[in-house]
């Protein structure tokens, strides 16, 4: 017999904030988007709160529009806008960020395509960084200050 460990975590079901092209700011109209995720974000901390260390994941990504390099930076550039939002909300856990670009598209396009689904982030509960998938193609998270 044995036991099979693997991490905890859990991708926080929300709708995606709605950038201006090529910025990533977070307009004050997508504010209630995200302050319905925060209370998914806290409600899954009360309840996993005093049994898991949890930390917060915001991954950042882009569609095929621009080029690859570009697109990296601006992904990280919006997750990490998302994540400061979550901080200023009063989330006080760990928060890490990262931008995939390109990497993880939703909607498998050519390049220089306008889709709207692969302009996206997640947002991740966890106990320690999630594991590299092909949704989450690298394990470069930052901390949040």
């Amino acid at each position: 017999a044995g036991v099979e460990l693997s991490p905890w975590f859990y991708e926080i079901p929300h709708e995606d904030v709605v950038f201006e092209t090529g910025k990533s700011v977070v307009r004050d109209s997508e504010a209630p988007k995200l302050a319905t995720a925060m209370n998914d974000i806290l409600a899954v901390l009360e309840k996993y709160g005093a049994d898991v260390k949890l930390q917060l994941f915001v991954g950042g990504y882009t569609d095929t529009v621009g080029d690859i390099a570009s697109n990296l930076q601006l992904s990280e550039r919006r997750a990490r806008a998302i994540a400061s939002w979550f901080r200023a909300q009063g989330f006080e856990r760990p928060i890490y960020y990262q931008g995939f670009g390109e990497r993880g598209l939703t909607v498998q396009t050519a390049d220089e395509v306008d889709e709207v689904q692969n302009r996206r982030a997640v947002y991740i509960a966890a106990a320690e960084p999630p594991p590299v998938t092909e949704a989450l193609p690298a394990a470069n998270w930052k901390r949040l200050p």
